[in-house]
């Protein structure tokens, strides 16, 4: 439990560094299509934002088929609306956990990669685990583009976690 919530805490607070990084840009570079997994810098940053609100509110409320979506042409302000709206969720999944809530399980429906639909069951412990592994694989997207433009990239060390102390 302690390691899921330190997760969930890095996830949050390097979440944060990115956002203000991404936001710094003039909006014809945070939109340019630079042909990663999603257009642009900023789409990358709202799938990050629309995963967490799929996996955190729309599966556990069972509201998968209404799952409203994050993307578009989003202004600054409604950005940083939604990436606190993740960072609040997140904290409150993060303090109510408990052995018996890891182990909760969800069903899950999609569609695959290859169009095909999915039915899933898939326990608290394991989508915390692919929140983090699907975060850190599209900011390492988000790293790459940052520095094309020779921008640092706002990487957090795991080292700055609560639970490295």
């Amino acid at each position: 439990m302690d390691l899921a919530r330190a997760w969930i805490e890095w996830l949050v607070m390097t979440r944060k560094t990115y956002l203000e990084r991404l936001l710094a840009l003039p909006r014809s570079e945070r939109v340019r299509d630079r042909g990663a997994s999603f257009p642009s810098i900023q789409d990358i940053f709202l799938h990050i934002l629309d995963n967490n609100i799929w996996w955190l509110e729309s599966v556990p409320e069972n509201r998968q088929d209404s799952h409203p979506r994050v993307n578009g042409d989003l202004s600054a302000a409604e950005i940083r609306r939604t990436a606190g709206r993740i960072a609040r969720s997140s904290r409150v999944l993060a303090r109510s956990l408990s052995p018996a809530r890891l182990d909760e399980s969800f069903l899950v429906r999609g569609i695959g990669g290859d169009g095909e639909p999915y039915t899933m069951r898939v326990n608290l412990r394991t989508m915390i685990w692919h929140l983090v592994e699907e975060e850190l694989q599209h900011r390492g997207e988000m790293n790459a583009l940052f520095w094309q433009m020779d921008i640092d990239a706002p990487t957090r060390a795991w080292f700055s976690s609560s639970l490295a102390h």
